[in-house]
């Protein structure tokens, strides 16, 4: 009996805090709007996965101060970190993380993100030609990833090479690959 008890106790608090995280992350959301409409920017949101080193790489590369900088000039931030225990290393359509769309209800892996423009439309997501997730960019989908940010922004070509040379070190090499 009391054990009964208590796992419908843990099942409940399971919920409730999976609920808040997802209040907690409109919220930010909404937040980020509202000073994106204040600095006329548009919302860079980045999804990010606790168990998925490429996103921590990612989060850690975005919070550098030239990179923060730079991007900060163009983007209010929100970075989202999904937990492993409602992820694993994917989102399912069923999820309710996975909030840019219908379409693809394929498994993404993480990270994923997209733009937002200060009125909270969908301009661009992480996804080339609806298909292939950038997430954290290597050298086949550079190309891809500047496009998008060159189209949402107004970066000058000098910012673009910043960012681009940000994913790789002095020896052109990638900072980090997932294989």
């Amino acid at each position: 009996m009391y054990r009964n008890i208590f796992i419908l106790l843990v099942i409940i608090s399971f919920n409730f805090s999976n609920a808040q995280q997802q209040n907690s992350n409109s919220d930010l959301i909404e937040n980020a709007l509202v000073k994106a409409q204040k600095e006329n920017k548009h919302v860079f949101i980045n999804y990010l996965s606790s168990s998925c080193k490429v996103s921590e790489k990612m989060k850690s590369l975005m919070n550098t101060d030239s990179f923060k900088q730079v991007f900060a000039s163009n983007y209010v931030v929100v970075n989202i970190t999904v937990s492993k225990e409602e992820t694993s290393d994917f989102v399912h359509c069923s999820n309710p993380v996975k909030s840019f769309g219908e379409s693809n209800c394929d498994s993404v892996q993480f990270p994923f993100w997209y733009v937002l423009d200060k009125s909270g439309n969908f301009v661009a997501t992480s996804f080339v030609d609806g298909e292939q997730n950038i997430g954290y960019p290597n050298k086949e989908n550079m190309d891809s990833f500047l496009a998008i940010i060159k189209n949402t922004s107004n970066f000058t070509e000098s910012n673009l090479k910043l960012i681009s040379n940000s994913f790789f070190n002095k020896n052109n090499q990638q900072l980090y690959t997932s294989k």
